[in-house]
């Protein structure tokens, strides 16, 4: 899932970002932001590329304005599924927002609580496709949550997807899962084992061990970066929590 953020105000673009990371992080989506400060060169963008799932768009932008650029997403793209969000230090702009059909509106300088509330509504719409991990195995489709797995291990040409109680398989390659998962959730911690953050218990030099008692073995390669990321896990946890 993509989101793209429209402002002319760096600080309010880094506030957003960080937000939508945390929101990610905690609700196990995979989410890619990209930052634009003008409205021209968004829609440039916009032009070559694929549409995003959702834009948070500044009404009061240099070049065009984000009234024009909604107008031109729904007319001219002709696309309407797009969840358009205005942002704005002003409130009297809804009867010209309106013909935009915008999904919500958000009012500077932006609160954590109403952008989380935003992006719940948009997933509730939409479903979690973008939580849930998609495997196949025997010619049938397999979806299990990211927030459900605690680590997948390769054996072989094999794939295990452990969750607390069970344990799925399928045939695949460890670098592909990598890919799809969501970035920040999960870490490769050995060439045969890629762990979600969530769910690392203790660690050491050597190994980590898991809520379920599980000890998984830390490459040497990857020791510092392991114990670099787990630490920026807790750090954030503890920040989100507090």
């Amino acid at each position: 899932m993509q989101a793209i953020i429209c402002d002319d105000e760096i600080s309010t673009c880094g506030e957003m970002e960080q937000i939508l990371r945390e929101f990610a992080f905690e609700n196990s989506i995979k989410l890619e932001t990209e930052v634009f400060y003008d409205g021209n060169t968004m829609m440039q963008y916009l032009k070559r590329e694929t549409v995003p799932a959702i834009l948070f768009l500044d009404i009061e932008l240099p070049g065009m304005n984000g009234v024009e650029i909604g107008k031109y997403i729904r007319e001219e793209l002709r696309n309407s599924e797009m969840f358009l969000v205005y942002i704005s230090s002003k409130k009297e702009y809804a009867l010209e927002l309106f013909q935009n059909q915008p999904f919500d509106f958000l009012v500077k300088p932006i609160k954590k609580e109403k952008l989380w509330h935003v992006m719940e509504k948009m997933l509730h719409i939409i479903g979690k496709n973008e939580c849930n991990f998609t495997y196949k195995n025997q010619g049938n489709t397999y979806r299990i949550m990211y927030k459900d797995i605690l680590y997948f291990q390769s054996d072989g040409r094999k794939i295990n997807i452990v969750k607390e109680n069970e344990i799925q398989s399928f045939y695949g390659k460890l670098s592909e899962v990598e890919k799809e998962c969501p970035e920040g959730l999960f870490l490769r911690i050995h060439k045969s084992c890629l762990i979600n953050l969530h769910y690392a218990k203790e660690i050491n030099y050597r190994a980590i061990k898991m809520v379920n008692g599980d000890v998984l073995d830390i490459s040497r390669s990857n020791r510092v970066e392991v114990r670099r990321k787990l630490m920026e896990s807790m750090t954030n946890e503890i920040r989100n929590n507090s």
